[in-house]
């Protein structure tokens, strides 16, 4: 037989020649000749628009209702949710009207997990005024309790017509069948009504038979029928459809068994790829759509014992090796074989495999070395690959690594404002008796200066599930303050990604313990546009993380793509990390759901998310990932969203028990001890995780009106700055999406004891009316933020707020005299873009000691720009200067003339400036005299009003005084 390369079984040279891929692939041979043509056929190869073409010829096209379905690659998939907007297919109905015998037949496969659903529904429509369709046969693969069920409604109940179901898997029978198989599998429902029976099928063998005394006929002349969704108000099912078939008669035994053979055997060689090339150990698929495979070889450069692989590659100068490799696929009524051609390339030399493991080692930012760096072991080709420091062992180390594969380089950084110091490493490879050294230069930069006080924070986030919102983005508060934000970019996300599912959500930042790198991790997950949702993306979802690293918050490397899941993975959601000052590295933690098989198309339903971790040196190679919280909280519930921080030597985690949709709080002065079986309750010993509270901050007001907090994610913890205006140690922010019941933003709690599980405070009337906001109206969901210091900020902020960054302030200069408090004035602000701004300025309290005599003081504020800008004014105290002025009036010929008695200075001559309603003057009054001035005013009536008098001393002005007097008649 000819070789055949089709399919989900990927290659990939020298790693392997056979990998599992997580997609399904059409199959589009012809139907089994079972003597019966289908009535409605969908073989889902092509579709128009919203039209799914009846391939029976018969006319009785589906039509694609709603939205997130699509039909791709001849597959089906649809994503369930919500009974009103997620996709479905209506049925045509006119040729299943009055039919005693019909056979379904589909190839599926389920991604909803347990649940009450419907993959397929044929039955009578929900009558007017009644709740509930008395009459259908319904099929869900999982229900409630992990099993198959393909029921009919056997009596009439109006009421309760599930208590009327029999059949596999049925209401009151639930355990009556067969679990759920793995993958895409053969569901056929035969319903006999001319002998009375129901019969049940998987993958063409019997699970189920049942008497039945009703049948599609009985169903009334008014059918309705789906795939995805019944007449029940339920959720609408999540799976993939490769094939659809309802069939005018009840099958026998023999020709469901032939109809699987023949299918199954189609798909399964149709989705077996084998490389062309094998140059190292590989994998086989032993079984594929229900169908065994078994492999032989021809060649001992191939050696097959089930399902592995061993590659043996002839000897350097040899010659390549051509093997056939026979896959044997087995299913009840039929056999076939199938050959596969593998070249083993002849093994290259040990010089030549020395070189190449040589040429392959990389030290990403040698010339820039702030943190501790893994190096390999071991090569690509087996090179053994020793490490030295041959020059600047005072500024390096080396040490056990993250894993047996690696070294951690220890570095050991300059003084701060030492110049930066040279390391030369010298890699050594070894492979057979070839030994070859490679050396490489590593710039490790000094210290940094002592760095400043956090007086600001910087927030990364995502928005949502919209268009678009599955991307990052940047928030700066107004200065110190945890509660009141800028938007920034011009609520233009920054960080776009390029890499996996191309979105990006729960991004996380952390700083180096040295204080000046920043890491930012992000998930990669993509839920817009994604057939099935949250749960396609917990069973066939990312394996990798992305990363990005910054010194400074503005300029960010290009974007890493690194995998951190093993290949049983199906989710690696909400990476964060926490550095650990005892193992010396950073440990990253995620949710992960756990399968045992590598093949996504082979998972049945969502298993429950575990937080897994990891360590690292470098955010660029990473140990193996191990279990740190591994509690089954439910029917495919687990826990996720784990944040940490520590106090003294104490950590506290808060992590999202997916049992109760809540925060739990924990503490463990271990932060690598793990949770097995059950959470745990509060007693303990200090190094396991023990619990604080459950359910933190549930009940409490979540800001919006008249509404609470009652559940969540995404937490993240963080100390409050020294001064923040809040007035609080710490803040938890806990992200409330609307199908939490929340305003699909974050929630802020503040406490002034972490320890205290019941000290969380709720602020979120506040946040609510300061929260940043994007242009497309998204506000901060699931992300992180991180204090920084006045520099940072600023330099964020003239990157991506240019018209709130303060470049400068305009002197601020006041003159006073003695004993007399400064008037201090508002501030003019300079912008990044230009622009001025004159603000007010909340000053800090002045001490009457600063002006009780002369001479000169500082006073500090922070200006109320959305920068918060600090400023300082001077301010000059001068000798006060002391006058006394009094008033009086008489009547001179019938008008009122004006007296102003001036008391002088004791110690100084003084120049007065008088200035009255009348008239103005000027005089010099002698140290310790007094003079009187006479002002007419012409007036036979004068109104009361005041006399200003300017002191001068040496021609320097003083603080006027001003004397009033009454009106008077003459």
């Amino acid at each position: 037989m000819p070789s055949r390369r089709r399919g989900r079984w990927g290659a990939l040279v020298a790693a392997a020649a056979v990998a599992v891929a997580g997609t399904i692939v059409p199959a589009t041979a012809a139907q089994a000749d079972i003597g019966v043509d289908p009535l409605i056929h969908y073989t889902f190869d092509e579709a128009s628009g919203t039209t799914i073409a009846d391939a029976s010829g018969n006319g009785n096209d589906g039509v694609l209702r709603q939205s997130g379905g699509a039909v791709d690659g001849g597959v089906l998939s649809l994503p369930g949710g919500a009974r009103g907007s997620a996709a479905y297919v209506e049925i045509p109905t006119a040729g299943l009207v009055g039919k005693k015998d019909l056979t379904i037949s589909t190839w599926l496969s389920t991604r909803t997990g347990p649940a009450n659903v419907a993959a397929a529904f044929i039955g009578a429509p929900v009558a007017s005024g009644a709740s509930f369709s008395s009459a259908y046969w319904l099929m869900n693969p999982t229900n409630l309790s992990g099993y198959v069920k393909s029921v009919v409604t056997n009596t009439v109940n109006a009421g309760s017509p599930w208590t009327t179901e029999v059949g596999a898997g049925a209401t009151n029978t639930p355990t009556i069948g067969a679990r759920t198989p793995a993958g895409m599998s053969l569901y056929t429902t035969v319903i006999d009504g001319t002998d009375g029976q129901l019969r049940v099928y998987i993958n063409g063998a019997l699970i189920s038979q049942t008497s039945i005394g009703r049948d599609v006929a009985s169903f009334g002349s008014s059918l309705v029928s789906y795939l995805g969704r019944s007449t029940y108000n339920d959720a609408n099912w999540n799976g993939q459809i490769d094939d659809y078939a309802v069939y005018p008669a009840a099958l026998e035994t023999t020709q469901v068994a032939a109809l699987f053979s023949s299918q199954a055997i189609d798909r399964a060689i149709g989705a077996v790829e084998i490389a062309e090339t094998a140059t190292a150990d590989f994998s086989l698929p032993t079984s594929s759509y229900g169908v065994a495979i078994a492999w032989e070889s021809d060649d001992a450069a191939i050696t097959v014992a089930g399902g592995a692989a061993d590659v043996t590659r002839p000897a350097s100068g040899s010659g390549d090796r051509t093997v056939t490799l026979t896959a044997t696929f087995t299913a009840p009524d039929e056999v076939r074989t199938q050959t596969y051609t593998v070249v083993v390339p002849e093994d290259i030399a040990d010089a030549d495999k020395v070189a190449a493991d040589l040429a392959a080692l990389e030290i990403a930012g040698a010339d820039d070395i702030r943190t501790n760096v893994s190096v390999p072991v071991t090569g690509a080709q087996g090179s053994e690959i020793t490490w030295t420091v041959t020059e600047g062992a005072g500024f390096a180390a080396l040490r056990a690594g993250i894993g047996e594969a690696y070294r951690t380089v220890d570095i050991e950084r300059p003084a701060s404002g030492a110049d930066a110091a040279e390391v030369e490493l010298t890699a050594t490879a070894r492979n057979g008796s070839v030994e070859q050294t490679r050396t490489f230069r590593l710039v490790v930069q000094p210290m940094p200066t002592a760095t400043d006080d956090t007086e600001a924070y910087v927030w990364a986030f995502f928005t949502g599930e919209g268009a678009g919102a599955e991307r990052v983005s940047l928030a700066a508060s107004k200065g110190n303050d945890a509660l009141d934000w800028n938007t920034l970019n011009d609520g233009e996300p920054i960080f776009t990604s390029t890499q996996g599912t191309t979105g990006l959500r729960d991004p996380f930042i952390i700083r180096s313990p040295q204080g000046d790198r920043f890491y930012m991790l992000a998930t990669d997950l993509k839920i817009d546009g994604l057939p099935g949702g949250f749960g396609t993306a917990q069973i066939s979802g990312s394996r990798y993380i992305e990363v990005w690293e910054s010194d400074d918050l503005v300029n960010w490397s290009e974007q890493r793509h690194v995998k951190v899941s093993s290949d049983f993975a199906g989710n690696t959601w909400a990476p964060e990390a926490y550095w650990d000052e005892e193992l010396d590295t950073f440990v990253v933690f995620w949710a992960s759901n756990l399968y045992d098989t590598p093949n996504a198309a082979d998972r049945t339903a969502v298993t429950y998310n575990r937080m897994m971790y990891v360590t690292t040196d470098d955010f660029r190679t990473f140990s193996e990932p191990q279990p740190w919280i591994d509690v089954r909280r439910g029917n495919g519930l687990g826990t996720i969203d784990s944040t940490v921080a520590k106090v003294g030597d104490t950590y506290y985690r808060f992590t999202k028990d997916e049992a109760s949709m809540t925060i739990r709080q924990e503490k463990s002065t271990d932060l690598l001890a793990t949770i097995t079986g059950t959470l745990p309750g509060t007693s303990g010993p200090a190094d396991e995780w023990t619990l604080v509270k459950e359910r933190i901050a549930s009940g409490l007001p979540n800001g919006e009106p008249g509404r609470t907090y009652s559940s969540g994610e995404g937490p993240s913890v963080f100390p409050a700055n020294a001064g923040d205006v809040n007035g609080f140690e710490w803040f938890l922010f806990i992200d409330q999406p609307s199908y939490h019941g929340g305003p699909n933003h974050y929630i802020p709690f503040g406490s002034d004891d972490i320890a205290d599980g019941d000290s969380w405070q709720p602020l979120g009337a506040k946040l609510r009316a300061n929260l940043p906001e994007n242009s497309d109206g998204g506000k901060p969901r699931h992300g992180t933020v991180i204090p920084v210091t006045r520099l940072e900020y600023q330099r964020v902020l003239e990157a991506y707020a240019p018209d709130l960054a303060v470049t400068s302030v305009a002197a601020i200069d006041v003159t006073t005299t003695a004993g007399t408090a400064p008037v201090l004035p508002q501030a003019t602000l300079t912008k990044a873009d230009g622009s001025t701004q004159t603000v007010d300025v909340v000053w800090e309290a002045v001490d009457p000691a600063s002006y009780a005599d002369a001479g000169s003081f500082t006073v500090a504020g922070v200006a109320q720009d959305d920068s918060r800008m600090p400023v300082e004014a001077t301010v000059t105290v001068e000798d006060a200067v002391s006058i006394e002025v009094t008033t009086d009036s008489r009547c001179v010929v019938g008008k009122v003339a004006l007296t102003v008695k001036i008391v002088g200075d004791p110690d100084a001559a003084v120049s007065v400036d008088i200035v009255t309603a009348s008239g103005t003057r000027t005089a010099i009054i002698a140290a310790g005299k007094t003079a009187s001035y006479a002002f007419s005013s012409r007036l036979a009536t004068m109104p009361a009003g005041s006399v200003t008098v300017t002191p001068s001393v040496d021609g320097e002005s003083h603080a006027p005084v001003v004397a009033g007097y009454n009106g008077r008649g003459c």
